[in-house]
């Protein structure tokens, strides 16, 4: 009924399925990294979508925080940083709190911007889900969260 993982730990073609399904996921988000590469003017990358995003959630980042999120060097943050303020997107500021601290704000292009891009994706996921029970997809959400569990504790 179970195979063995070689570890002691029971596996089954499900577990098995849930793996191959994740490491196909990873070479997705791999992949998607690397057409960053070739992203045109005028265009967004994955990094800074996912920067524009913490700013938009936490209404104000530094560009520490934003190489976090990013998954980026800061060098290259800043960089970004100057790109996303000459294109009118960001704003830079010092911090009200400590004059040392630079904070960086969306503009209300920007906001505008993030809103289409959510939409966007938002839009793509639900027909991308389309037809599959509320109860599986909270099954899924479970999983991945697991699987994000695991990649942390490694």
């Amino acid at each position: 009924m179970s195979a063995s993982s070689g570890q002691g730990v029971a596996t089954t073609p499900a577990t098995e399925a849930v793996r191959l399904a994740f490491v196909e996921l990873m070479g997705a988000e791999r992949r998607l990294r690397a057409r960053d590469q070739k992203c045109g003017p005028g265009e967004l990358t994955q990094g800074q979508i996912r920067a524009l995003f913490t700013i938009d959630t936490k209404g104000e980042a530094t560009a520490g925080e934003l190489a976090k999120a990013a998954e980026l060097s800061p060098a290259s943050v800043s960089s970004m940083l100057d790109n996303l303020e000459r294109d009118g997107i960001i704003e830079r500021r010092r911090s009200d709190s400590d004059r040392r601290v630079v904070v960086v704000t969306l503009t209300a292009a920007g906001q505008e911007l993030l809103e289409r891009k959510r939409t966007a994706w938002r839009d793509r996921g639900a027909q991308a889900l389309e037809g599959i029970s509320d109860e599986h997809l909270v099954a899924a959400a479970d999983v991945m969260h697991r699987m994000a569990g695991l990649l942390d504790d490694l």
